[in-house]
Parts: C-alpha cells; structure tokens; sequence
C-alpha cells in the first residue's frame, strides 16, 4: 500500500493571492501540503488537507478541481501503519485551520524569533504542520522539524533528503 505526500498551488482562483504570497515567501511553485492514498475498503482515493477553514476529507474530483499537483512523493505504508494514518486523519478532521500560525510563521522568520508567537498545541493546524505530525504519527520517526514554524518547503526538503519516488508534474504533465 501507499500513500502520497504532494505540494501543489491553487487551480480555478481568480486572485490566490495567499498562494502567491507563500510562493514568494518560500521561494517555491507550490504553496500547499497534502497527502492521499487510495482507500482498498473504500474503493476511492482520499485527499486530506488542512486548507480554508479546516482539516478536512476531500473526493478525488473536488480536490482535483482546486489544486494543481507540483510534485508529490511515493511512501509505502504498512498495515499497522496504515491503521495509524486513519486514527490520525479521524481525530483531527474538522479541526480549524490554523490561520494566526501562518502568520506567526511570518514573524518566526521576520523577526528571527526561535518559536511561533500563534501556536497552539495542534488545536489547530496549517497544511505543513499537519503533514509533519501525520508523517511523525504513522512512521513513528521524527522529522527533526519545528512544526510550529515549518513551512511547505521544509516538509519538500525532509521527504526530498529520503529515498522516496518522486513524481515531478511540470515534468510528466499529468
């Protein structure tokens, strides 16, 4: 089994402004954190995200519609494991979408400061740090990664550092 842990930017936004900034701010093309698998019992692919409002579930179609894939990367998942990433993705979905943390990580890296002034205690949840702690959670390995602070590119660059497959989707167009 496996599941995919993918960077993507906004698709179908007349202004994604938010988006731009994080590109900008990251210096990358993605904005944005996921992960996916495709569920045997289901016998559909489950997108989870934390982005607007909340941390969420999302149909195959619908996340298709609002994201553009950039890359995303292969990691196999054991039975034991995949039972982890459930009880994870079940008790935290619904939680807030941790807008403040975006901007304490602004400051975090503005000011130069060692901690997020808006964090708060995974009550809440931004794409990056809710990718991390579910990599943490099912793998049982720690990323070596200040969630609170971490960004997109700091989850790209840990998983990019294994020897995870890579799929590239400016390369391969899909």
């Amino acid at each position: 089994m496996k599941i995919y842990i993918g960077f993507s930017k906004p698709k179908n936004h007349i202004f994604p402004i938010f988006s731009w900034l994080i590109r900008l701010f990251e210096q990358t093309e993605y904005s944005h954190v996921y992960v996916r698998w495709y569920s045997k019992g289901a016998q559909v692919q489950v997108c989870y995200e934390a982005s607007g409002n909340e941390v969420k579930f999302l149909s195959n179609k619908v996340f298709l519609n609002k994201v553009n894939p950039v890359y995303e990367f292969e990691l196999e998942i054991t039975h034991s494991q995949y039972k982890k990433l459930l009880h994870f993705c079940m008790s935290n979905a619904g939680s807030k979408y941790g807008l403040k943390q975006v901007f304490g990580i602004l400051l975090v890296r503005l000011l130069n400061l060692k901690k997020n002034p808006f964090s708060d205690n995974r009550k809440s949840w931004v794409c990056s740090e809710l990718a991390g702690a579910l990599l943490e959670s099912v793998y049982g390995k720690s990323l070596n990664l200040d969630l609170d602070i971490a960004g997109p590119k700091d989850i790209y660059k840990y998983l990019n550092s294994k020897d995870f497959k890579k799929i590239d989707y400016n390369i391969n167009n899909l």
